[in-house]
């Protein structure tokens, strides 16, 4: 079936969890295996979310939109569900066609975006590891030509909201950069790559124009993709959830 409706989500904490979801649950992703040793599941959907998500792709196209990197989505793997492509991998910083392979003119114009940002990253994550001392796990995540797309720094809960984690993120001029703090984690995206971005051109490039007709997501953050699509779907109790009530 040609689909040319289709609905854009986040994965992790909006489809996916790090704990088992009961008796029904899926596996969604998997952490890698060792030669000679079996794959072990690192995160699951629940019976009732799969059930509902396998309905909806018989209809529409399911189009991932994710901060995971070409290795970790490449660990995705939902029995009954179709997430190969189109995808916004690496918060935007990739594009996926319906090969599963990288856009070819979109890899192109962030890897001419992010050439310039390579030594500001290098430099933001190499400071960010000698002023967080030991406390965050600060790496660059790679996007196109191997060139970093953005930094991820990841703490304990609650420390970027702490004294000392508060005194990090103020203690640094960040260049224009989007800093958002997500639950456990900090990200930092340079100008021009984002969800929204990349959805857009997905709207444009594979559908026609055509919006999505539903968005999901679990973060403020998302919201910015999630107003490209005719309705919004989040999950009770998530963070995004939590802020509009």
């Amino acid at each position: 079936m040609d689909l040319k409706d289709w609905i854009a989500t986040d994965l992790d904490n909006t489809l996916f969890h790090r704990s088992w979801g009961g008796e029904d649950a899926v596996v969604a992703t998997w952490h890698p295996a060792a030669e000679g040793e079996d794959r072990v599941p690192s995160s699951w959907i629940r019976g009732s979310t799969h059930r509902l998500m396998e309905a909806l792709g018989r209809s529409f196209a399911l189009v991932p939109v994710t901060a995971r990197d070409m290795d970790s989505f490449s660990r995705v793997s939902v029995s009954g569900l179709h997430l190969g492509g189109p995808a916004v991998v690496a918060n935007g910083a990739l594009i996926l066609g319906t090969d599963g392979t990288p856009d070819a003119s979109w890899e192109k114009r962030m890897t001419d975006l992010l050439s310039p940002w390579e030594a500001e990253l290098n430099g933001l994550c190499e400071w960010l590891i000698a002023r967080s001392t030991g406390r965050a796990r600060p790496r660059l995540v790679t996007g196109p030509g191997n060139l970093p797309a953005y930094l991820v720094a990841k703490a304990e809960d609650g420390w970027w909201n702490s004294t000392e984690g508060k005194a990090v993120l103020g203690g640094r001029d960040w260049a224009g950069c989007k800093v958002a703090v997500l639950g456990t984690e900090l990200q930092v995206l340079p100008p021009g790559v984002g969800k929204h971005e990349a959805v857009t051109e997905v709207r444009d490039r594979f559908f026609g124009g055509r919006p999505p007709l539903m968005c999901m997501g679990d973060m403020p953050q998302d919201l910015q993709f999630m107003c490209l699509g005719g309705l919004m779907a989040m999950p009770v109790g998530s963070v995004l959830e939590r802020s509009l009530t």
